[in-house]
């Protein structure tokens, strides 16, 4: 995949100007255009309060995401000027939908956000972002860890490979990322008769005829798949793990796969996700 076209995901705080700058060089790197979308996701119910005390909170609320909004396209659009990203976009969602993100990242190579992992109280507001694009967007999906800061350009790569259509979305999604990497690893994980339909060796010998040399790994155990991944992900110091998301998005509601889940709650390295 040519990273041609790149969105993320902006807010007003410490946390989102990290991912514009990881955005940036990002996107300076690859000549790529970078789209930054500013959208809020916080729930807000004024029937809670009375009619008219409800519709002074939500004006309240809604000039004070103006604020942030502006404030957050100003640091963005200065951040690109000042690190060489010569084609950008600014735009502003202020609702409490996750779709608006989704339907401006739709004509994009990757979408860029941070994982939700409930470590302080204002976590436990915010919805499952990360899940949610990763199954409804249609694109690759770089979640970086809450404590991640620089640029991504992974030299020492895990792929965490399943036989599944979702694993070989994710493998496809990223043969250039895999190609300029140092070392890559593939860790075939889940039962004997699930990694029977395509054994590991014919993944190896697909990204040895790409030009992508790799080292091959296997855990067939009754080990949770997702501790098994992140247990093997933290004993080689990978810097990325590449895994397809399993599940699927329902109305309102996300259907989650266990090791996607456990994956998407420990990591403490940059996920890409395709589903």
């Amino acid at each position: 995949m040519l990273t041609k076209t790149i969105v993320v995901h902006l807010e007003h705080n410490e946390l989102g100007r990290a991912r514009v700058a990881t955005a940036v060089e990002m996107a300076a790197r690859h000549h790529a255009h970078l789209s930054g979308l500013f959208l809020s996701l916080e729930e807000f119910d004024g029937d809670l309060y009375g009619r008219a005390r409800g519709r002074i909170l939500e004006g309240a609320r809604r000039d004070r995401l103006a604020e942030e909004s502006a404030a957050a396209r100003l640091h963005f659009e200065q951040a690109c000027q000042d690190g060489g990203v010569n084609s950008f976009r600014f735009a502003t969602e202020i609702g409490d939908d996750e779709k608006d993100l989704e339907v401006h990242a739709r004509a994009a190579d990757l979408l860029i956000v941070s994982d939700v992992q409930e470590r302080n109280m204002e976590d436990r507001f915010v919805r499952g972002l990360p899940e949610t694009l990763a199954l409804s967007s249609g694109l690759p999906v770089l979640v970086l860890p809450q404590e991640f800061n620089g640029s991504f350009n992974p030299q020492n790569i895990m792929i965490a490979w399943k036989s599944s259509r979702e694993a070989v979305r994710a493998v496809r999604d990223n043969l250039s990322l895999l190609r300029d990497a140092a070392h890559v690893t593939v860790l075939s994980v889940g039962t004997s008769e699930e990694t029977g339909r395509l054994p590991a060796d014919q993944v190896m010998n697909f990204l040895q005829r790409h030009g992508i040399k790799a080292e091959l790994r296997k855990d067939y155990g009754d080990n949770q798949a997702g501790k098994v991944i992140m247990k093997t992900a933290e004993e080689i110091n990978a810097d990325a793990v590449i895994m397809g998301a399993n599940g699927h998005p329902s109305w309102r509601n996300l259907i989650l796969g266990n090791t996607t889940r456990y994956v998407l709650r420990h990591h403490r390295m940059p996920l890409i996700l395709s589903h």
